[in-house]
């Protein structure tokens, strides 16, 4: 539980993740809301405030870098005139006032700082000798190479800190830098999250409206994605990186013109932190996913003439390329819990390398097109799947399907055993509390002979005689304990939506992670041809239970005087009663250390209560 208001301090990489946007509910903007309601007190360093504004200075410059290229472009191909007539005159522009910009993007940050009421931890802080000994011995954050030296300011922030809050106060450390969380976590009051996202989600899960917010948003799961997919159709908020690199620099792919979107399947989603709860409404970001193509245009260079009299390529080709990407992206919603709506914020699709499945030539007026097209147009009036369309076939009718339906059922069982491990963790910090305190002895008393039984708890000879060691044991293995059952209550819960092409981990309560694997959909199917899409549950490395999703392609041929002859028709097969079996097993042996935990808890608690029930008497 925690103890309102938090002290957070916030490392510059989290700044500079969230791209220092304070629009409506952005996650900095949410920050803001949190330190109004007195959950949140925001301490930082000052040197995190300077690197703040020294990345929003670097920002500016970019962007100004940017206006400056799109006016050169525009006037290689055009004049001021006609851009001008047009009403594009703002891509004219001429930027001369960049310092004068950069001086109000720090204003803009200083203003935030105030509002959130920010303590800014000075240099007075800093002990120069203690940082140098760090250096030398090469202790977190520094590290061996030739980034040593760039690694001062992190244990300049890092000395700050422990200064700041010794080593009992407790404070949040939220930060993506591996390097400078191990600096930080000598000290045993500092708790890390790393990113604002899962700090916001932490403080919602002890909110009596996050259970209220999760089963709303269950509930309204088709119109949400619905709703993401119209928004990308609609807004076309994409934006497509055509060149990659490998690890050794080398470029490859196209560097695009222009790009459209061509199409998106189903979207799916799962909740990736519960941001802000108010008395109606929630603000939630999700996780999506979503097959996107995409077609991009690239004028073909290479294989253009020289023309040397003009010193120019002449015949340039414009090549239509269709990107298809196995998206993944957040956006954020607000839901009203009351009236059951909802509204999405806006968002962008990022598109490269990492998620793109497959990328090909397109001609504008293919023949074959033409013969496919007829051929497809054929099918659809005999009631069948036009043969390009399949994918999208398996995938609207996955959610209809009593596997989906029985797979999420078994997900919200094994989340509700995630769930059970709040209270675990609410006994074990009590427990810790009595433990630390004067009375440690005695709490040790009340508790041992019952958790005996159903325990690890370490022995101890004589329990009206409990040595100073013994007690160190017993608060060793408390402290464990509730490092165990605080983990797996933050563990992210199972999605509450299944798709091709994914691999859903699953992680036990006894530290076993098991798998649900899917396989992709992505077919090139014949008319009658059958596709096999292999299903398979795995603990560990070995693959425990298997499935398929079968898909019979349908025909109709026609005899001589054009009646039916033979055919099949469309149908899609799910095995699985072997997965479910082995879910059951997995879900079965995770119950019965559930079940032990919280007996645990409740001896803790119980004799906790016992304990100041004694004393007020």
């Amino acid at each position: 539980m925690f103890k309102y208001p938090l002290a957070v301090t916030i490392d510059t990489n989290i700044f500079d993740a969230a791209k220092f946007d304070l629009g409506d509910a952005s996650t900095l903007r949410i920050l803001g809301n949190y330190v109004k309601s007195g959950k949140i007190k925001v301490v930082l360093s000052d040197i995190v405030v300077r690197e703040s504004k020294k990345h929003i200075a670097d920002q500016v410059n970019k962007v100004c870098g940017i206006v400056r290229t799109a006016r050169t472009d525009a006037l290689n191909i055009s004049t001021e005139h006609l851009i001008g007539t047009i009403g594009l005159n703002e891509i004219l522009r001429i930027v001369k006032n960049k310092n004068e910009l950069i001086s109000k993007g720090e204003e803009m940050f200083d203003d935030f700082l105030r509002t959130i009421n920010a303590e800014i931890l000075g240099a007075d802080l800093i002990e120069v000798y203690s940082i140098l000994s760090d250096y030398f011995e090469t202790r977190p954050p520094f590290e061996e190479g030739e980034k040593k030296k760039s690694e001062f300011p992190d244990a300049f922030i890092v000395q700050q800190i422990r200064k700041r809050f010794g080593e009992t106060e407790k404070v949040v450390i939220v930060s993506n830098d591996k390097g400078f969380v191990r600096a930080c976590q000598e000290s045993e009051n500092h708790l890390f999250f790393n990113s604002l996202g899962a700090l916001y989600n932490a403080i919602s899960k002890e909110d009596a409206s996050y259970d209220e917010t999760i089963a709303v948003i269950k509930e309204l799961q088709l119109r949400i994605s619905a709703s993401v997919k119209k928004y990308i159709e609609d807004n076309e908020n994409i934006d497509l990186h055509g060149l990659s690199y490998d690890k050794d620099g080398i470029e490859s792919g196209y560097d695009y013109n222009e790009f459209y979107l061509h199409s998106i399947s189903e979207v799916t989603f799962s909740v990736h932190s519960v941001d802000e709860i108010s008395e109606k409404t929630s603000i939630v970001t999700l996780s999506c996913k979503a097959g996107i193509s995409a077609d991009c245009y690239y004028e073909d260079y290479a294989n253009a003439p020289w023309d040397p009299e003009e010193k120019e390529y002449v015949f340039v080709d414009m090549i239509k390329m269709r990107e298809e990407h196995k998206a993944r992206f957040g956006c954020r919603i607000e839901i009203d819990r009351e009236a059951k709506t909802f509204k999405v914020f806006p968002f962008t699709v990022v598109l490269g390398g990492d998620s793109r499945s497959n990328r090909y030539e397109v001609e504008e007026h293919p023949s074959e097109d033409d013969d496919e097209e007829i051929r497809d147009m054929d099918r659809e009036a005999l009631g069948f799947q036009p043969l390009g369309s399949y994918e999208s076939y398996l995938e609207d009718n996955l959610p209809d399907s009593p596997f989906y339906a029985e797979i999420i059922a078994k997900f919200d069982v094994i989340n509700s055993l995630y769930r059970k491990y709040d209270d675990c963790c609410i006994s074990f910090d009590e427990l810790l509390s009595e433990l630390n305190a004067d009375a440690s002895k005695e709490a040790i008393r009340l508790i041992y002979r019952k958790l005996l039984e159903v325990s690890d708890i370490p022995r101890i000879a004589y329990v009206e005689n409990i040595t100073d060691s013994e007690v160190e044991k017993i608060q060793a293995w408390a402290s464990a304990q509730y490092e165990r059952v605080s983990e797996i209550a933050d563990t992210n819960t199972l999605p509450d939506a299944i798709t091709f092409g994914e691999t859903i981990i699953i992680r036990g309560v006894d530290g076993s992670n098991a798998a649900l694997s899917i396989g992709d959909n992505q077919i090139n199917p014949d008319e009658g041809s059958e596709e096999i899409i292999d299903i398979c549950f795995s603990i560990g490395d070995e693959n425990t239970a298997s499935g398929y999703i079968k898909l019979t392609v349908g025909y109709l041929n026609f005899d001589e005087d054009g009646g039916a002859a033979d055919g099949i028709s469309d149908e899609i097969e799910y095995e699985y009663d072997d997965l479910l079996k082995e879910l059951d097993r997995f879900i079965h042996a995770q119950s019965c250390i559930v079940e032990k935990d919280n007996k645990i808890a409740e001896i803790i608690s119980e004799a906790i209560n016992l304990g100041i029930d004694n004393k007020e008497n």
